[in-house]
């Protein structure tokens, strides 16, 4: 069974050509997470090895989920390698923060170096969760 996802009738007088295009777009993203929660959901109710079977009650579950913002999508790998950077990079910091250690000029200038990349991961894991 085919799905057809069509404008309103009367979206024609309120969007112009690059704006449906748009809606429409926008409307199949929806569609496609909404699929995936609700494949998520099934996923987790099922018992059996069975073939998945999706029921009404998931669709409304996975809509509610999705429009209240409970779903979470999936971190980006960006974001997990920039939150392992900053938790390590703050671990090996305060390692080196000796100020016996922090005599000799190599260290001293590897310290500063991690310093600045945890800052940096640090700062970027925030802006981008």
């Amino acid at each position: 069974m085919a799905l057809d996802l069509k404008l309103p009738d009367d979206a024609e007088k309120h969007l112009k050509e690059r704006a449906a295009a748009e809606y429409c777009n926008a409307v199949g993203r929806y569609a496609g997470d909404l699929l995936k929660e609700a494949s998520r959901l099934e996923a987790a109710n099922s018992s059996t090895g069975g073939a998945p079977e999706i029921t009404s009650t998931m669709v409304k579950d996975a809509d509610i989920l999705l429009r209240r913002g409970y779903a979470r999508p999936a971190k980006k790998p960006l974001l997990i390698g920039a939150q392992l950077v900053a938790t390590v990079g703050g671990f090996v910091t305060g390692l080196l923060a000796d100020m016996d250690k922090l005599r000799d000029p190599n260290t001293l200038v590897l310290f500063v170096v991690l310093l600045a990349v945890t800052i940096t991961a640090a700062v970027l894991a925030l802006v981008k969760e």
